[in-house]
């Protein structure tokens, strides 16, 4: 069973999951069931913060895929009431979507709280659990506008100073968790998945470099002129703050983590920065 099937990450895995095993073996669970009754499996209702029929919901599951749900803070409700329901319904591997480093004491970010706080009710739960660790997704340079900005002006603005990160696409992140649920093992396991290799952000200068044919270079900045940056493209706050955290936390060297999960548990080699800008459709990386 598939959590959240009907968001991008949750769709990504169940089309990985059918490259696996039988559609008849596959449940997609969403808020919105109707929203994947076109992709071939079988669809359920379930909400997170609807607890009453999560248990019915995961009735059945041999292995469930938990989908996190973003919170800032200590692990949100939804995920208690997902948890309790798992136990009732006696779910027998339950595969929880988390975040680098997450039950490491010292996270300086709220939101890996959530994380740490979740895998933490999963241990105490009695649940057989796997925790999957995903990096940072390059995917969240676009959604800021930042390589855009960078090539059009020849400077990417980082105040993550030689912070490196181990990013790992959504698509392999994808790729895993489908492995994990159509093969099992990792019980009890807090995987840590990273791309090929960590990367400080002037690695990633010149990833935009090489693959626009463009000069880009990276220009350490403070966390306000960052801000300032951001904000002066119009996103919204949210955003800005976010990114400018996640700069401290690069700095910090949260992200500075290697494995080799991807191509042991998928038989695949994961997708490194530049690979995964040349795989973007120009305008994403020349529109500023």
């Amino acid at each position: 069973m598939v959590s959240g099937a009907s968001g991008q990450l949750g769709r990504l895995i169940v089309g990985h999951l059918l490259q696996r095993v039988d559609a008849a073996r596959v449940v997609a669970l969403s808020r919105t069931p109707e929203a994947v009754s076109g992709v071939g499996v079988a669809a359920r209702h379930a909400d997170f913060d609807d607890p009453a029929g999560l248990a019915g919901a995961f009735e059945g599951a041999e292995r469930l895929l938990m989908l996190s749900v973003g919170a800032f803070g200590g692990a949100p409700r939804g995920h208690v009431n997902a948890i309790e329901a798992a136990v009732k319904a006696g779910v027998g591997h339950v595969i929880y979507t988390s975040f680098a480093r997450a039950g490491e004491p010292g996270q300086p970010q709220p939101l890996i709280q959530n994380h740490k706080e979740t895998e933490h009710l999963l241990a105490e739960s009695g649940l057989t659990y796997t925790a999957l660790r995903f990096n940072q997704w390059p995917e969240m340079w676009n959604l800021v506008g930042v390589p855009a900005l960078a090539v059009s002006t020849g400077v990417l603005p980082s105040n993550a100073g030689d912070g490196r990160v181990g990013h790992v696409t959504r698509e392999d992140s994808a790729a895993v968790a489908a492995a994990v649920l159509a093969e099992g093992g990792c019980e009890g396991q807090l995987l840590e998945v990273t791309g090929p290799a960590a990367v400080t952000d002037a690695d990633v200068a010149d990833a935009l470099a090489q693959v626009t044919g463009r000069p880009v270079r990276c220009e350490q900045v403070s966390d306000e002129d960052l801000a300032a940056v951001l904000s002066g493209r119009g996103l919204p706050e949210m955003y800005v703050q976010g990114w400018t955290g996640l700069g401290a936390y690069k700095r910090e060297g949260w992200f500075d983590v290697t494995t080799h999960a991807v191509e042991r548990l998928t038989g695949r080699h994961p997708m490194s920065i530049a690979d995964y800008f040349a795989s973007q459709h120009p305008e994403a990386l020349t529109t500023p």
